[in-house]
């Protein structure tokens, strides 16, 4: 029998826009959840909108109904003015052709290659950490994690090629324009981004200054003999599977860009909600540092150290579970579908969470513990595959998973050798939920040598 998903009325021609625009927009989610089951219906203005938090129908959108699950919602719209048509925002067979061009770049062997300019950026990190400390002043290490996950991406982007005035330019640009697309999506009324106040006039000018970066470094790398091994170099070696073509300008442009933004806030966020919440667990950190000094000792770690450091990867999965960097994702419904037992009307969108899924009672036990066996190889088999979505899933699962697991995992691995990390004791850690899951007040601590 097929059911009409039920919600609430919401205010008159506005509906229920104020309780998703409002910071306890999760809770209001989940309550929902709650009184009207595994799908609620609500408006957005005249939108008709779903909530779907169940990850058997989250897996039926991501896999087999990917193709009437679209990335065609405002949200994305909002997205595709800095992103363009990349791997993240393209549809269809556009994106279908840039996916199989880009993917085998993305490989675990691949990035491996990578892990020098990952630890030679955490080194650089860890030498200013050692004057902070010695000062004993305190560490913001929101502030920290942002400038190191930047610096890693930009280098592992361009190598050497950018100067520093560039990555100066690049960091001065990244928080205003990450928060102004922050505001679109989460409030996606065009109207309101037209009004030509000085935020608004900013805004193309941010995406402007670092497309004359990246089009500037493209020009240059076909026109040099030095072809070192960056991720750009990988994206040009990439061609088109029917074509052959190289990628284009645009698309090398389109696909830098998404990695500047997605490689970058997301894995900051996540290290933030690590350390805050390894300084209150004070047994879990103990059993980092015996992994650590048990396989690294005081080098530094390379590519093949990784698989040998599975405790601090549980640990940052883990993370991930209770503060995925992305918590809600938008989908948009292109022709009338029965997901699951429901039945859904064309047009309208889809709201999932992966911040309420990994919470979710049914799938796991005492969702909020912090317990990183949970990722223990025979526990993780018995997982639900899609009750576990901090990289998103099916065949539009994020390309830069492997990258931002080995770059956590050194950052863990690195400060471990020489710090423990203690929050201060007016620190106030909360979340804030946006497009992304971050400490509301930031995650200060006082750095403590090993």
């Amino acid at each position: 029998m097929h059911i009409k998903p039920q919600g609430p009325k919401g205010y008159p021609f506005i509906g229920s826009i104020t309780k998703l625009a409002s910071a306890n927009r999760l809770n209001w989610l989940q309550s929902m959840s709650n009184t009207y089951g595994d799908v609620v219906r609500f408006k957005l203005l005249k939108r008709n909108v779903y909530f779907v938090n169940h990850p058997d129908l989250v897996k039926d959108m991501l896999t087999r109904s990917s193709s009437n699950y679209t990335k065609k919602t405002i949200g994305f719209k909002m997205v595709k003015v800095v992103l363009g048509e990349s791997t993240f925002t393209a549809m269809g067979d556009e994106w279908r052709r840039k996916r199989l061009a880009v993917q085998p770049y993305f490989h675990r062997k691949k990035i491996a290659n990578l892990a020098t300019i990952m630890t030679d950026c955490i080194e650089e990190m860890l030498a200013e950490w050692e004057t902070v400390c010695d000062e004993g002043k305190t560490l913001q290490t929101t502030d920290a994690m942002m400038q190191v996950t930047l610096k890693v991406v930009v280098k592992a982007l361009f190598s050497t090629a950018l100067s520093d005035e560039d990555i100066q330019t690049v960091a001065d640009i990244f928080n205003p324009l990450l928060e102004a697309t922050n505001r679109r999506v989460v409030l996606p009324l065009p109207f309101l981004y037209r009004i030509p106040s000085a935020k608004n006039k900013q805004y193309p000018e941010y995406i402007a200054q670092l497309d004359d970066i990246i089009y500037r470094i493209i020009k240059q790398r076909k026109t040099t003999q030095d072809k070192p091994m960056d991720l750009l170099q990988m994206l040009m070696d990439a061609t088109d599977e029917e074509t052959g073509l190289p990628l284009s300008d645009e698309d090398l442009r389109n696909e830098a860009m998404t990695m500047f933004i997605a490689g970058h806030e997301t894995t900051a966020n996540a290290m933030s909600w690590l350390w805050a919440t390894l300084s209150q667990k004070p047994e879990i950190r103990e059993k980092i540092e015996q992994e650590v000094d048990q396989v690294l000792g005081k080098r530094t770690p390379v590519a093949a150290d990784f698989s040998n450091l599975p405790y601090c990867q549980k640990v940052f999965k883990e993370t991930m579970r209770l503060y995925p960097p992305v918590p809600m994702l938008p989908r948009h419904v292109e022709s009338d579908d029965v997901l699951g037992n429901y039945t859904l009307k064309g047009g309208s969108d889809v709201l999932f969470s992966a911040y309420l899924l990994h919470r979710h009672p049914d799938f796991w036990d005492q969702p909020e513990t912090f317990n990183p066996h949970r990722f223990d190889a025979d526990a993780e088999k018995q997982q639900h595959p899609y009750a576990y979505i901090p990289f998103g899933g099916g065949p539009r699962m994020c390309l830069g998973n492997n990258f931002a697991m080995m770059e956590a995992v050194f950052i863990l691995a690195m400060a471990t050798q020489r710090f423990k990390l203690n929050l201060t004791p007016n620190a106030n850690i909360k979340p804030l939920i946006s497009l992304t899951t971050r400490p509301k007040y930031g995650v200060p601590v006082i750095l403590e040598r090993r």
